[in-house]
């Protein structure tokens, strides 16, 4: 199921403002999320670190800087949603990688299950799920399953 504006409003989510976060804040924002997933293994923990730190990334070099941060986990089937909200008008589409970039939203397509963008009056939602586990089950890794 896609993931839009006020779907985030549901319970289940954690959310974190970020709006005028400089590069700095980001590295804040990844930690907020790392304390957030702790009952993740570590393997999809680091999975959904890295999707964040991607889409984080991506909304404060090509849309104006990310406004929200937002987590959610679901326990059966267990996965892990990722969203950042930003103020651009953009559509993120995946590139062919140079030296300049190219390489953050290929990251996100290959280790997520799916994932896409919303518009909505004021920018856009962009958000991955991922296939996850709790720390104490055997790790499925999505990519796995994708290859």
């Amino acid at each position: 199921m896609p993931v839009n504006w006020t779907l985030a409003d549901q319970p289940g989510w954690q959310t974190l403002d970020v709006a005028g976060a400089d590069p700095s804040g980001l590295a804040e924002a990844r930690m907020w999320a790392e304390s957030q997933l702790t009952a993740l293994g570590e393997l999809h923990r680091l999975d959904a670190l890295l999707i964040a730190g991607e889409l984080l990334d991506n909304a404060y070099l090509h849309a104006g800087g990310p406004v929200e941060l937002r987590l959610r986990r679901t326990s059966w089937p267990c996965e892990v949603t990722v969203a950042v909200a930003d103020v651009g008008t953009g559509e993120p589409r995946l590139r062919v990688p140079t030296r300049d970039g190219g390489r953050g939203l290929r990251v996100v397509d290959r280790l997520c299950l799916v994932w896409g963008v919303s518009h909505h009056d004021d920018g856009k939602l962009v958000w991955g799920r991922l296939q996850c586990a709790a720390s104490d089950e055997p790790c499925p890794r999505a990519w796995a399953s994708r290859n």
